[in-house]
């Protein structure tokens, strides 16, 4: 009788061990995890560029494309990201190119807030200028070297495309760079650096 009611217990115990495992893994996670690569399409609300915006300067970005996972809406559209302008380089002459880099730091969805590192998948790049040098250059070229010609002189030629060579490059080294920009309302994506913990919310 003694032997009985220890199995019996022993099965109860085991039994109520099960119930409560089952009870705590049948609980919804408290969080939900965006892992390392996780690429965001997202927007601007203004536009930056490498003209105006300074080194420490914030912005927002709304999220443009719901990001799934396992079928769940993680991040909505509308969800507000906030970037901030980790380096600038203005234009200068001579056709150098401004640079305007991005960081992605902080993401709010609901009323919560998450510490995020993301970045621009695509970096920003200007536009050329060599076009326009080389242009320049052979536009003087070919003027200098017209000129030379009409002044008959046996080199006349050779010296008015040495002149004019020299005056398209002086109009290259005086012409600036383009800036660096990300326009209001233009989709990019941003690619997470470091898992991402958010918390579970009704979408």
């Amino acid at each position: 009788m003694c032997r009985f009611a220890a199995v019996n217990k022993l099965v109860v115990l085991s039994l109520l061990i099960f119930a409560n495992t089952s009870f705590i893994f049948g609980q919804p996670e408290s969080i939900y995890r965006l892992p390392v690569g996780t690429r965001i399409t997202v927007k601007l609300d203004a536009e930056i560029n490498s003209k105006v915006s300074s080194v420490n300067d914030t912005f927002l970005a709304t999220v443009s494309k719901p990001v799934m996972v396992q079928e769940t809406v993680m991040l909505p559209i509308g969800t507000m990201i906030e970037g901030r302008v980790s380096d600038v380089e203005r234009t200068a002459a001579g056709g150098q190119d401004g640079n305007l880099d991005v960081i992605f730091e902080t993401l709010k969805i609901s009323k919560e807030f998450r510490r995020i590192e993301g970045y621009m998948v695509t970096p920003l790049v200007a536009e050329s200028a060599r076009t326009f040098n080389i242009l320049s250059i052979l536009g003087g070229i070919a003027a200098g070297t017209a000129l030379g010609a009409a002044s008959k002189a046996s080199n006349g030629a050779l010296i008015g495309a040495a002149a004019g060579a020299g005056a398209g490059t002086g109009i290259a080294l005086l012409r600036k760079g383009k800036d660096v920009r990300i326009r209001k309302g233009v989709e990019f994506e941003i690619k997470l650096k470091k898992e991402v913990m958010l918390p579970v919310l009704d979408y």
